[in-house]
Parts: C-alpha cells; sequence; structure tokens
C-alpha cells in the first residue's frame, strides 16, 4: 500500500512525457519551419531588391552615358572642328589674349537681363549655335519635353564661341567643371537647380581635342533629369509592389523619390546613417529606420558604377520596402503553426492521461490483490477484462490464489479432523481402563499424527512447487523486461534513423527545387539570348542594307561631281576663249577680260572643290566597303550564335526536364521517409509502454513470489511442528 502512489505517478509521468514528446516535437519543428521561412524570404528579397535597384542605376548610366556619347560624336564634326579652330586662331593672334576675355566678360555680365550686346548676337546666332539650337529642337520634339536647359561651346581659352542662350558670364575657365573637363575629358555635375537653364539639371561637360590630342575647347550641356525622374516612376508603377524607390546625388541629397513629387532636392543622409561602406561597394543590404514614421525597412543599394567608357556618376538608388509588410506571410504562417500547435498538444495530453489511466488502473489492481492475499485474503479476485499482457497476469493471479486457497482449505479440514480425533483420543484415554485399550488408543493417536505429517508434507511441497513457479516467473519477467528494454533501444536506434533519412530526403527535395528553378532562369535567359541574338543579326542586315544604300549615293554623287568637274573644264576654256577675245577688242574688251579671268579662278576653285570631293567619296566608298563586309561577317557569326545558342537552348530545356523529374522523384522519397519516420516513432512508443508495463509486472511477480517464499517458510514451521508432536507421542508411547 506504501508504494502504489509512488509506481502510480512514476508511470503515469512516464506516458505522459512520451506522448508530450510529438507536441514538443511539432512545436519545434513550427519554430524551425517559421525561422527557416523568414530567412529564404529575407534572402530571396533582399536578391531581388538588390536587383531592382541595379537595374534602375544601370538604366541611368546607360542614359547619361548615350547622351554624353551623341555630344562626343558632335564634336568631331567638321561644324565644330571649324569654329572652334577660326576662334583659337583669332585669340591667339591677340597679344595678350586673356586681357580681352576679361574685358569681354565685364562687359558681359555688366548688360542687363534682356538686353543683348552684338558679341551676345554673334555667338547666338552664328551657324554652330543655330546648328545646336536645331539639334536641341529636333531632341525637343523626340522626346516631348525640353531634354537640354542649354549648350554652349567654349574655345581652348575659355571664352564662348556658340551657345544656344545667354550664359550667365562669358569666360568659363575659372569655373570647376571647366577645369576638370580639361584635364580629365568629362565631367558630369551633379543634380542641382541650373540658375541659366531654369530647371533641376546636371552638367554633361565634355572636351573636343585635335588630331594630336591637344585641347580645342569645350562643350557644356545641361541635361534636364526628367527622363531618370520617369525611370524611378515607371519601374514603382511596373512592380505593383510596396516598396518605394529613392534616388540620391553624390550629397545623399533625395533627387527623386518613387511618384512623390517634391518642389526641391532634399537632404536624404539619414538614409545613410550608421551606414560604413567599403572603397569597391557598389550595391549592399541593410535594415534601416523610416527616418519619417520610425518603422523598419529592409533596404538595397545600388551605386553607379558607369556605362562603357564613362565612369560611375557617384549616384545611389535605394529600394526600401517595409519590413512588417515583407514577412506578413511568414508572421500570419507563425500564427497558425502556433495555434495548431496548441491544439496538437491539447489532444496528445488527453490521448495521453487516457493511455496512463488505461494501464495504471490495472497494475494498481494487481497490486492491492497481490497485498490483500499476503495478509491472507485468500477470497479475493481480479476481474479480467483484457487479453494483453495484464489481463494474462490477472488470470495467472487468480489461479494461483486459487491454489492457494485450496491448499489452505485441505490444511484446515486435516486440522479439524486432528482436532476431533485428539479430543476423542483423551476421551478415550481417560475412560479406558485396561491398557490394551490405552495402547490400541496410542496406536490411533500415531496413525492420526502420521496422517497429519503426511497432509503437512504435501503441504510444504505445495509450497515449494508454488515459489519454484513464481521464482520462474519472476525471473522469466526479468528476462521479458530486459529484452523489451533492448527491443526499445533497437526501435529508437532505427527511429533515429528514420528521422535523418526524412531530413535527408527533405533537404534533397529543396536542393531540387532549387535546381529546377535555376535550370528555369538558364532556360529564360537562354530564350532572351536567342531573341537579342536574332535582333542583333536583323539590327546587322539592316546596317548592311543602309550601308549599300549610302554607298550607293556616295557613287550617285561622285558621277556628279564627275559632271560638275567636266563643266568646269568646259568653263575655263571658255574663259580662256573669252580672255583671247577680249584681248582682241583691245580696250572695249578690259571689263570682259576682268570677268573672264574670274570665271577661270572661279572654274579652277569648283575644280579643286570636285576633286577633294571625289577624294572624301573615294574614302567614304572604301569605308562603306569595310563596314559591309564587316557586317556581313557580324551577321554570320550571330547567325552562328544563335544556332548555338538554340541547341544551348534544347539542352538546358532537356536538363531542365531531367531536374523536374529527379524533384519528383525526390519528393516521393522525402514522402515515404516522412511515412516511415511516424511509423517508427509510434512503434517506439509503443515499444516504451511495453517496457513500463513489463518492469512493473516483474516488481508485482516479486512480491508475489515474496508471499509464496512466506507461505512455504509457514508450512515448513507446521511440518516441524508436526514432527515435535509426533516425536513425543511415541516418547509417550515407549513409556507407556
Amino acid at each position: 500500500m506504501n508504494h502504489q502512489p509512488e509506481i502510480n505517478v512514476r508511470i503515469v509521468y512516464k506516458l505522459l512525457l512520451a506522448t508530450a514528446l510529438p507536441a514538443a516535437l511539432i512545436w519545434l519543428v513550427g519554430i524551425y519551419a517559421t525561422s527557416v521561412s523568414q530567412a529564404s524570404l529575407h534572402d530571396a528579397i533582399e536578391a531581388n531588391s538588390v536587383t531592382r535597384a541595379r537595374e534602375v542605376m544601370n538604366e541611368i548610366d546607360w542614359i547619361i552615358q548615350t547622351r554624353a556619347t551623341n555630344w562626343q560624336a558632335y564634336l568631331r564634326s567638321e561644324l565644330v572642328r571649324r569654329t572652334l579652330l577660326e576662334s583659337n586662331e583669332e585669340f591667339a593672334a591677340q597679344p595678350d589674349p586673356q586681357a580681352v576675355i576679361d574685358q569681354r566678360d565685364q562687359a558681359w555680365q555688366s548688360t542687363p537681363d534682356g538686353v543683348e550686346t552684338s558679341l551676345m548676337q554673334q555667338l547666338l546666332n552664328n551657324d554652330l549655335a543655330r546648328d545646336l539650337r536645331n539639334r536641341l529642337i529636333d531632341l525637343d520634339q523626340s522626346a516631348g519635353y525640353p531634354v537640354f536647359g542649354e549648350v554652349f561651346l567654349t574655345n581652348r581659352f575659355g571664352a564662348n564661341v556658340a551657345q544656344t542662350s545667354r550664359t550667365s558670364d562669358y569666360q568659363q575657365d575659372d569655373e570647376l567643371w571647366w577645369q576638370q573637363t580639361a584635364d580629365e575629358g568629362v565631367f558630369i555635375g551633379d543634380a542641382a537647380y541650373d540658375n541659366s537653364a531654369g530647371q533641376y539639371s546636371i552638367d554633361l561637360c565634355l572636351r573636343s581635342v585635335d588630331d594630336e590630342g591637344k585641347l580645342m575647347g569645350i562643350l557644356k550641356a545641361v541635361m534636364n533629369i526628367r527622363e531618370v525622374v520617369d525611370i524611378v516612376d515607371d519601374t514603382e508603377h511596373r512592380s505593383q509592389t510596396d516598396s518605394q524607390l529613392i534616388l540620391f546625388n553624390r550629397q545623399h541629397a533625395i533627387i527623386r523619390s518613387s511618384n512623390v513629387s517634391t518642389p526641391e532636392i532634399e537632404d536624404g543622409s539619414a538614409y545613410f546613417s550608421g551606414v560604413t561602406l567599403a572603397p569597391d561597394t557598389t550595391e549592399f543590404t541593410t535594415s534601416l529606420m523610416d527616418p519619417d514614421t520610425g518603422e523598419e525597412l529592409l533596404c538595397a543599394f545600388a551605386i553607379s558604377r558607369g556605362h562603357g567608357d564613362l565612369g560611375g556618376i557617384g549616384w545611389t538608388v535605394l529600394e526600401a520596402r517595409k519590413h512588417s509588410a515583407v514577412f506578413a506571410p511568414v508572421v500570419q504562417l507563425r500564427r497558425r503553426i502556433i495555434w495548431l500547435a496548441i491544439l496538437a498538444t491539447l489532444i496528445v495530453a488527453a490521448t495521453g492521461w487516457w493511455i496512463a489511466r488505461s494501464i495504471t488502473r490495472p497494475i494498481g489492481k494487481v497490486l492491492e490483490g497481490t497485498t490483500r492475499i499476503g495478509q491472507g485474503d485468500f477470497d479475493h479476485r481480479m476481474a479480467v477484462k483484457s487479453n494483453n499482457e495484464i489481463g494474462k497476469l490477472a488470470s495467472a493471479f487468480n489461479q494461483m490464489t486459487n491454489n492457494l486457497q485450496q491448499k489452505m482449505q485441505h490444511l484446515k479440514e486435516q486440522e479439524d479432523v486432528l482436532r476431533v480425533q485428539n479430543l476423542t483420543l483423551l476421551s478415550q484415554s481417560k475412560t479406558l481402563a485396561s491398557q490394551e485399550e490405552m495402547l490400541a488408543a496410542q496406536k490411533e493417536r500415531d496413525r492420526l499424527f502420521h496422517a497429519v505429517g503426511d497432509a503437512v508434507r504435501r503441504l510444504n511441497a505445495a509450497s515449494d512447487d508454488i515459489l519454484e513457479t513464481t521464482s520462474n516467473q519472476a525471473r522469466g519477467s526479468q528476462e521479458q523486461v530486459a529484452a523489451v528494454s533492448q527491443t526499445a533501444g533497437t526501435v529508437y536506434e532505427v527511429a533515429q534513423i528514420a528521422h535523418q533519412t526524412s531530413e535527408r530526403a527533405n533537404q534533397m527535395v529543396i536542393e531540387a527545387s532549387q535546381a529546377e528553378a535555376a535550370a528555369q532562369e538558364g532556360r529564360d535567359a537562354m530564350s532572351k539570348s536567342i531573341h537579342a541574338i536574332q535582333s542583333v543579326r536583323t539590327q546587322s542586315e539592316l546596317t548592311a542594307q543602309t550601308i549599300l544604300s549610302l554607298a550607293e549615293r556616295a557613287q550617285a554623287i561622285g558621277e556628279m561631281t564627275a559632271t560638275v568637274n567636266d563643266i568646269a573644264e568646259q568653263t575655263n576654256v571658255l574663259a580662256l576663249n573669252a580672255a583671247v577675245e577680249a584681248s582682241r577688242a583691245g580696250e572695249l574688251g578690259q571689263g570682259f577680260a576682268v570677268v573672264a579671268r574670274a570665271v577661270k579662278e572661279l572654274a579652277g576653285q569648283s575644280k579643286e572643290a570636285t576633286g577633294q570631293v571625289r577624294r572624301i567619296l573615294s574614302e567614304i566608298l572604301k569605308a562603306t566597303g569595310e563596314a559591309v563586309a564587316s557586317t556581313e561577317k557580324g551577321t554570320i557569326a550571330a547567325g552562328e550564335a544563335g544556332n548555338i545558342a538554340a541547341e544551348t537552348g534544347h539542352l538546358v530545356n532537356r536538363l531542365l526536364t531531367t531536374i523536374s523529374d529527379s524533384a519528383r522523384s525526390a519528393t516521393k522519397i522525402s514522402e515515404s521517409a516522412s511515412e516511415q519516420a511516424s511509423g517508427a516513432i509510434q512503434w517506439k512508443e509503443a515499444m516504451s509502454s511495453i517496457e513500463s508495463v513489463a518492469v512493473d509486472n516483474a516488481k508485482a511477480l516479486e512480491q508475489i513470489e515474496q508471499a509464496a517464499m512466506d507461505l512455504s517458510n509457514l508450512s515448513a514451521e507446521l511440518a516441524k511442528l508436526t514432527a515435535n508432536t509426533t516425536m513425543l507421542i511415541d516418547q509417550d508411547t515407549r513409556k507407556l
């Protein structure tokens, strides 16, 4: 009775612990799944944000580089080079060019707005200025808005040569942008408000050099940043996400925040607070606090690294996403897993309590019955309600109780008979008077005592048999406990192996999915490459056709120049004839002779000009032939590249099919491994329960063995007492 509460509590806790393990595993798996999901989502969003920011920054670099390249090509035109050469020669011929520039600059700055001096009109209306304005008009009509606020060109002395509108001053070589452009060849200013152009813009400054690489002049074009702003807004509109794109200049001032109109460039240094960049870093990710709302942001930065020959301009594109919006699906998943884990815990706890009660109650009844038998209650029987180990133990207990009860009943009957016969012998010994009667009574008593001794010996033998049987059962129970423990250990190892197999299968599924996604991206990239190569091939063919058309037109121009040359020859002959006739006419023909000489000079100049044109056309035809040959080679190479890309695309498709099949096989393996792991866990739990029951059975049999041992000792004492009584009777008999 003293040990029953301890056994019940211990078994209950063991069973509850066994049933609580699955619930704990559910909690652990849920927490791990949400953590892995959040980390994977964080990495994917960071990679996507960096890619998106980099694409925007690259597009901005490409636009600026394209504009700069177009102006560089314009600086190589004949009109620009001739105008700069004439201006440089004019200033070089001055005794003190700087004094002339200073005088003109002072007069320039002192001229009120709206008033134009002759110098201003000359710089605004010369051939180069008109060509610049026409070029800007074409760009404005093409874009639908003013692309460049103003464009002007200076000579190598820093003085204006041509301009589309009036500048703030005449001398430019004292400006930092002019000096850096003269040294480095290209200068791109930071985004700012330009007073001369009256708009937010950047300065594109390019150097013009002669054939020997010497400075001829510098061009400055004030570029409107509306095209850059449109890139930021259009990208944000296409993305349809809750992210925000912000463009910063070199001083970390906000040039544009997506779809947000700002009257002026704002300070954005708060977004870079606490951010330390490595010297070669062009893109990175970090978490920041929104300066306006204080909400945590997941940020991806992309720094300008230039395009083509153009270096980086120092601008930065930031894509910022709200942390709460990005990880809202993970938070929702975590909440669902918590509710499912709570429900599973309640179900497992209820099931474990029911299983524990179904096992501990029968064991408690067995212990109670054993205790009552030990106290002498041989009428107690246990109800057998199942065919499991506990039911068999109850049946064996009832059988043992029946045997003990029969033996004790037989012993009581023999004891009653002995008592009656003893009383009879006593009465007979008092009534018998003769020696013969007493002797006969003594013999009868001896016979009875021998019968009692025989009954006691049989009882002792039966007790020994019960003790031996109980001991054998106890030893068998101990062996059963050891076997069950060993089996439980093996099952636990099998469960561990199954669990590891399941985890490896799940990892294989994840890796297969990642490989499939990478192959899919490779196929998409290959498709884009094929389309790009086809576009290059088509463009090359169009370029070849255009060059051939240009060659045909150049050849036609050559034929026309030949005709002009013939006309010049004929005009020269006619002028010679006219001069001869004028000399014959004397004084009357002198005026005609002057005209004839002028016509002859013009004919000579026309002949010389047509000769130069024909030489230039010959060079153009030669260059055109080389360009056509190069274009044909490029077209052939593009065709071969297209074929190779197509074959590669087929191989990528086959690889994608193979990877998809592997992914499906890995998924099936993972499902089978998971089912095997679940079965192994259930098997392990069942063996743990059997082990606990076997241990309890062994302890119950130990108590039964102790009771049988007590019964054997009692029967031995009874046999000894009977033997002593028989000995005393024999002594009395011999005395008689």
